[in-house]
């Protein structure tokens, strides 16, 4: 189909342009491959579709009706083809993200509020769940993903580092104590956010040594937002993203414990997309919008 398809382009450029040779010039081609491409597809099709003179070409009765039908092809695909530059390269269009729903809450929206300001004619859909969405199934453009290694399909590029921060409510301390050392930290209630306790335990990590410390379950729960909460409600204590409970900690509602500590394992926030060197100039813009609001340093670690 690809060969005919190339073939009724050249007859159609012959007929209007009366000639092999103008059409052969006009294509960057040679005169006899011209010829060559005509008669094969009138070989094809069982019909002559042009006269051959030595002083004029003119079209058969067959040529004529299939001229017809080759001229709206070519200039269908044409016309198919400036749509798809213009779009390329056009400031206009859908960006379709997908994002942890507690990062977009918190720090994708203001983003894209802005980026929306200054760009009205891009739109943004934006996808928030909790499960890792692949992207070459062609349902997103970006993905912002939190993980220790991003995929190695995906071009990464990072945002900031996921660094987490044991913390509880005053409430919680005015019931329970504040806990100063691991051996105390473990005899406390905690919230259990699986992806932050592999195998039910924090691991902390202090002058080159590390710690496990099994997590007393109170509450369990596979959502970042509701373990938030259930801190801040004085339920327990946990290790939550300091994206997370930056605020919190910042006007008092939430205290920091063990600071001397590091909960690991730091891993990054990525923005991540699929290699394409065709890739839509919104998408692009777009990307290196989402960027820049990360510089120098997250929003988060400067205190806004």
């Amino acid at each position: 189909m690809r060969e005919r398809l190339a073939a009724m382009s050249v007859f159609a450029q012959v007929v209007e342009a009366s000639s092999f040779s103008a059409a052969a010039i006009k294509l960057g081609l040679s005169k006899s491959l011209v010829s060559r491409e005509v008669s094969a597809l009138e070989q094809s099709l069982s019909v002559k579709l042009l006269n051959r003179s030595t002083r004029r070409l003119s079209l058969t009765e067959a040529g004529t009706i299939f001229y017809e039908h080759c001229r709206r092809v070519v200039h269908e695909a044409e016309y198919a083809e400036r749509r798809l530059t213009q779009s390329q390269s056009a400031l206009a269009g859908l960006v379709r993200v997908t994002c942890v729903q507690a990062f977009a809450l918190r720090y994708m929206m203001p983003v894209i509020g802005d980026f929306q300001l200054r760009y009205p004619e891009i739109r943004i859909k934006l996808s928030c769940s909790n499960r890792t969405v692949e992207l070459d199934d062609g349902d997103y453009d970006i993905g912002i993903r939190i993980s220790l290694m991003p995929d190695p399909k995906l071009v990464a590029r990072r945002l900031a580092v996921n660094r987490k921060i044991i913390c509880a409510s005053p409430s919680y301390l005015a019931r329970r104590g504040t806990p100063d050392t691991i051996e105390e930290l473990a005899m406390h209630d905690g919230v259990l956010f699986p992806p932050l306790a592999p195998k039910g335990a924090w691991t902390l990590a202090r002058n080159g040594q590390q710690y496990s410390v099994p997590v007393n379950v109170r509450f369990e729960t596979d959502d970042m937002d509701a373990a938030h909460a259930a801190v801040l409600s004085g339920l327990a204590l946990s290790a939550l993203p300091f994206y997370v409970v930056a605020s919190d900690l910042r006007l008092g509602r939430l205290v920091p414990l063990l600071a001397n500590y590091q909960v690991l394992p730091d891993a990054g926030i990525y923005l991540v997309y699929l290699p394409n060197r065709t890739m839509p100039r919104r998408v692009r813009t777009f990307i290196d919008f989402v960027q820049q609001s990360f510089k120098p340093v997250a929003p988060w670690e400067a205190g806004q």
